[in-house]
């Protein structure tokens, strides 16, 4: 349906966050908004980015949309939200009889904009969307008409500008909201290379019989073509059936070199959960390739976060030195005390003292997972920084971990068989010795199964032998996938229970952004207390390191 209604055949479609046409790469992206709502399904919600947004190609002047890079997010969004306002417009002048396929997308948006905002900006921005959504010429906010209406590019990059310049003299503009999206700063490199589509005048008009004609045969193509429509996520190619870390290492220069042994994408191991949620989902496990390339990066976040991993690694090493060097007087054998008048006085045997001959070892173990689905596509990189901070510790301190990410995939769920997959970044016995670069490679796909993914990373933990065993899951909402939303948050929390029963502790980093204040308190009711909350993922790397340390001083003292 994509590639018809843009006449282009080359288009690739994937899911993103927010839902815009990329025309550096050709890709139409739909938004994973739509994914597991009950309010509507999900081919519908994806049919009306679709249509909403087909005539970008045909209408924007991408070559001026440099000019956009250096401008704030909020003065971008207006921007975006001019633009996207024209292609509305554009889709319902040429094709009318979409107003009534569109009618629930809008309604379902109308509402979401309509919830209560964090600030000012936010609120105007939420307004004006809906002010589009209702096909109206101006809106109207702090006794001030804006008009919504422009006729190009150039046209809208100028309102978005003189909006911003007579709003920021009454309310703060700096607002991280986002409605909209698009690669401001791809898009100017790209000119250089290619004379990217002009505002067109006018599309080209249609009678509504071809109109007619053409919404049954997209509606035909859509359904007799859907399993060949190269729909892809970030994984890759569904007509493939490969995803991206699976795909031939295009440097010829495998890890296996470097003995860092992370493999093949083999998927042989395949893991079942009996729970009734998990009957049809299978889990394979794969172990990602990485480039050579990979290394110089991950050598730079390395030295960038080797001083807050050093801080901690010379806390527990004093801890140690302590315990190991501290001297126990009152004892019935070993050196005689310097001074046994205390002993003496009383009668008692023990005038000896013996240097405590305790290990450096700390016996523990610990798993991190990372929830790699769509909804965590912004904050996979400060999971990642928090995951190099914390193989740092571990591995200067001798202490096994296994740094692992997860997805479902959702495009290549079908009827009774939800594929899973777990990748290894890091395993238990390579932890003391290599480094995960793999997780350079991390992208957002899918949707996330926790219950079985905890209960798989138990099963390796209660095999082990330390005495002190611990699960840190970084998250950012409750557990989604295929006939597992309200099922899923029961499976996960009993996962969590069976792990406490098992002496293994379950810690979730969630990060609070765009949630709802139930899902928050769904997430405290699966973890119990165990939830170390942030408001955005860059914090990770400062509330991480300091979970880390009370974890291990505790163990100590």
């Amino acid at each position: 349906m994509t590639r018809l209604l843009l006449k282009q055949e080359k288009t690739t479609v994937m899911v993103r966050k927010f839902s815009y046409f990329n025309p550096v790469d050709n890709v139409f992206n739909l938004s994973f908004f739509w994914k597991h709502r009950q309010d509507i399904s999900e081919l519908e919600g994806f049919r009306y980015d679709i249509l909403t947004r087909y005539p970008s190609i045909f209408i924007f002047d991408y070559a001026l949309y440099s000019k956009m890079k250096e401008e704030s997010r909020f003065t971008q969004q207006i921007f975006l939200s001019l633009e996207y306002n024209r292609t509305r417009k554009y889709a319902l002048q040429e094709r009318p009889l979409i107003v009534h396929m569109i009618g629930p997308g809008d309604t379902i948006m109308m509402r979401e904009y309509e919830k209560p905002s964090k600030s000012d900006a936010e609120k105007f921005l939420k307004g004006f969307n809906v002010a589009i959504l209702k096909s109206e010429d101006s809106f109207y906010f702090m006794d001030e008409y804006f008009n919504i209406i422009t006729h190009s590019t150039a046209e809208s990059i100028k309102l978005a500008i003189e909006m911003t310049d007579y709003l920021s003299r009454y309310i703060s503009v700096s607002s991280k909201f986002q409605i909209h999206d698009m690669p401001f700063s791809e898009i100017e490199s790209a000119i250089r290379k290619d004379d990217l589509r002009k505002d067109a005048q006018k599309l080209e008009s249609k009678s509504n019989e071809d109109q007619q004609d053409e919404m049954r045969q997209i509606d035909t193509k859509t359904d007799r073509d859907a399993g060949q429509a190269n729909m892809i996520g970030e994984t890759g190619d569904n007509a493939s059936h490969k995803n991206d870390h699976g795909k031939q290492n295009d440097y010829n220069d495998d890890v296996d070199d470097y003995h860092e042994g992370f493999g093949t994408n083999t998927g042989d191991n395949h893991f079942m959960d009996s729970y009734s949620a998990n009957h049809n989902a299978v889990l394979n496990i794969v172990q990602p390739k990485i480039n050579l390339t990979n290394y110089t990066d991950y050598k730079s976040l390395y030295d960038i976060y080797h001083s807050t991993a050093r801080k901690i690694i010379l806390e527990i090493m004093q801890i140690l030195d302590y315990k190991i060097n501290s001297i126990q007087d009152n004892r019935s054998s070993g050196r005689l005390m310097k001074n046994p008048v205390g002993p003496m006085i009383t009668g008692s045997h023990k005038v000896f003292t013996k240097k405590n001959t305790e290990s450096r070892e700390i016996d523990a173990a610990f798993t991190l997972i990372i929830d790699q689905s769509f909804s965590m596509m912004e904050n996979l990189e400060g999971c990642r920084n928090g995951a190099i901070i914390i193989n740092n510790v571990l591995k200067t301190l001798e202490i096994p971990h296994r740094i692992i990410s997860h997805h479902e995939d959702t495009f290549e769920v079908m009827k009774n068989h939800y594929p899973n997959t777990i990748y290894e970044h890091m395993d238990f016995e390579r932890s003391k010795y290599y480094y995960p670069v793999s997780l350079l490679n991390i992208e957002a796909s899918g949707d996330n199964r926790d219950g079985m993914i905890l209960r798989h990373e138990m099963e390796l933990l209660n095999r082990r032998n330390e005495k002190n065993k611990f699960i840190i899951m970084f998250s950012d909402g409750l557990p989604s996938a295929e006939e597992y939303n309200q099922s899923g948050i029961i499976d996960t929390h009993e996962a969590v229970q069976e792990a406490a029963k098992n002496g293994i502790g379950v810690i979730n980093i969630f990060i609070n952004q765009d949630n709802e204040e139930n899902t928050l308190e769904a997430i405290k009711n699966i973890y119990d207390t165990n939830v170390v909350i942030v408001d955005d993922a860059e914090d990770i790397v400062y509330v991480l390191p300091q979970l880390m340390q009370r974890l291990l001083t505790q163990m100590l003292l």
